[in-house]
C-alpha cells in the first residue's frame, strides 16, 4: 500500500480515497502550523492505481525533488515539500520498477497547451534531441527547454518517455 512519510517517520497511509493537504483544519492532512501553506494548499489524487500530486493553486508552491509542480505523477522514493513540510513518497510496489505501467495521457485532464508547446511536444515524441527540434522550428535550444519546462510544469511530465505517451494519448504522432 502507497504511503508519504514524514522526516520523523510518521506516515499517511494513502487507501481508496484522495486526500488533501492544507492549513485549514478540514484537509485530511491540516497543516495548521505553518503560515506558507495555503488553506487548501494540495491534492493527492488516484488515477487508475496511479497517486498524482496536484497543486491547488497555492501561492508558496509544491515542490517534488526540489522542482515546482502543478500536477506530478508520483513515484517511488519522490521527495514532496510544501511549506516546512517534507514527505517521502512509497509505492509500496517493486522499487527496481523503472516505469509505472500508466498511460501518461490518462493522469491529468487534457493539458492547456499552447500551439508551439504541442509542436515541441510532437516533435520531442518523434524522437528529435532538443537541438533537432530546435532547427525545425526555427527557435533557440534554450527556448526548445522553456518549452519543455512549461509542459513539464502543466503536466507533471518530465520525461521523454511520458512525453511521448501524452503526445500519443493528444494524437500529435505522426503529423509531420
Amino acid at each position: 500500500m502507497a504511503f508519504l512519510e514524514d522526516l520523523d517517520g510518521v506516515r499517511i497511509v494513502l487507501g481508496v480515497n484522495d486526500i488533501t493537504l492544507g492549513r485549514d483544519e478540514s484537509n485530511d492532512v491540516a497543516l495548521v502550523d505553518d503560515p506558507r501553506v495555503s488553506r487548501s494548499h494540495a491534492q493527492v489524487v488516484n488515477r487508475d492505481g496511479q497517486w498524482v500530486l496536484a497543486d491547488l493553486a497555492s501561492k508558496n508552491g509544491t515542490f517534488v525533488n526540489t522542482r515546482r509542480v502543478e500536477r506530478h505523477p508520483l513515484r517511488d522514493g519522490d521527495q514532496i515539500q510544501i511549506g516546512d513540510h517534507t514527505w517521502r513518497y512509497h509505492s509500496g510496489s517493486d522499487p527496481h520498477a523503472t516505469e509505472a505501467a500508466t498511460d501518461a495521457a490518462s493522469l491529468a485532464p487534457q493539458p492547456n497547451l499552447t500551439k508551439r508547446e504541442l509542436d515541441v511536444l510532437r516533435l520531442v515524441s518523434d524522437g528529435l534531441s532538443d537541438k533537432e527540434v530546435a532547427r525545425d522550428l526555427q527557435i533557440s535550444v534554450n527556448t526548445v527547454r522553456s518549452h519543455l519546462d512549461r509542459i513539464g510544469e502543466k503536466t507533471g511530465l518530465r520525461r521523454r518517455s511520458e512525453l511521448t505517451r501524452l503526445a500519443i494519448g493528444l494524437h500529435l504522432d505522426g503529423e509531420r
